[in-house]
């Protein structure tokens, strides 16, 4: 006579594929809506004092007018530019002494 044993077949987590399933879903959708969704609602929060830079990008500039102005030319130098030190040695494969 001959004995079949069988392994014991664990039950299905319903619970936590549900979890996972949600938890899916709930990723494709925020990328949905990050991506490919029309981003109506970017109009309306801009804050209004931003009117303002479109009068500030109307103003003329003439560098001409501020460099020969008598204040601009009052200004003197008190310091020496800075000297910019040399980055690194001549030769990086000659030996540190």
């Amino acid at each position: 006579m001959a004995v079949i044993i069988d392994e014991e077949k664990k039950p299905v987590n319903w619970l936590m594929i549900g979890v996972v399933g949600v938890i899916v879903l709930i990723v494709f959708a925020a990328g949905y809506y990050l991506f490919f969704k029309k981003p109506e609602l970017i109009e309306t929060v801009a804050p209004k004092e931003l009117d303002r830079l479109n009068s500030l990008s109307q103003i003329s500039f003439d560098p001409a007018s501020v460099l020969n102005s008598s204040a601009f030319k009052a200004l003197r130098q008190y310091t020496t530019p800075p000297a910019l030190p040399t980055a690194g040695r001549d030769n990086p494969f000659e030996p540190v002494r």
